[in-house]
C-alpha cells in the first residue's frame, strides 16, 4: 500500500514538473524595453524608446487609500491599437512578465489620459489613473493583446 502511493505522488509530481517546463520554455519573451503585440492578425514588436512620449502627471490610489504622485514621460494606451493599424477592438490586456494582467476597455480609453505605459526603474509600467484601487497598475509590461 506505502509503495502504491509512493508511486502515485512520484507520478503526479514528475507530471507536475514536466508542465511547468512547458509551461516557462513556451511562453513569449521580448528584449528588454520592447514589447510584443498581439492581434487577431497577428504579432508586432515594437521599441519603447522609440514611441513618441508625452508628460504624464497625476495620483494613483492603492488599495490603502494612498495616493501616489506620477510625474513621468510616457506613451497613452490609447495609441496603441493604431501602432497595430487596428480600430475595431472591444479592449487591451497588459500583461506583465510573470503574467499578471489588467484589461483597459475600449470605452475607458475613449479618455485619452485614463492609462499610460511609463518607463519604471528600467522597465514598462501601466498606469491607469482614476481607479479606486492600483491593481491595473502593472509592472514590467512586455505584452499588450488587443481583442
Amino acid at each position: 500500500m506505502k509503495k502504491r502511493i509512493i508511486l502515485i505522488i512520484s507520478i503526479l509530481l514528475i507530471i507536475t514538473a514536466a508542465l511547468a517546463c512547458i509551461y516557462v520554455f513556451n511562453r513569449p519573451t521580448v528584449e528588454s524595453g520592447t514589447i510584443l503585440l498581439k492581434t487577431g492578425s497577428g504579432d508586432k514588436t515594437i521599441s519603447f524608446s522609440e514611441l513618441p512620449m508625452s508628460k504624464v502627471s497625476g495620483e494613483t490610489t492603492n488599495k490603502k487609500g494612498e495616493t501616489k504622485k506620477i510625474d513621468a514621460k510616457g506613451y497613452s494606451l490609447s495609441d496603441i491599437p493604431a501602432l497595430a493599424g487596428i480600430t475595431d477592438y472591444s479592449d487591451i490586456i497588459v500583461f506583465s512578465d510573470d503574467e499578471y494582467n489588467a484589461e483597459v476597455s475600449k470605452d475607458e480609453l475613449a479618455d485619452h489620459d485614463k492609462a499610460w505605459l511609463i518607463n519604471d526603474d528600467g522597465g514598462i509600467r501601466l498606469i491607469v489613473f482614476k481607479d479606486e484601487d492600483s491593481k491595473r497598475n502593472v509592472k514590467n509590461v512586455v505584452r499588450i493583446e488587443i481583442r
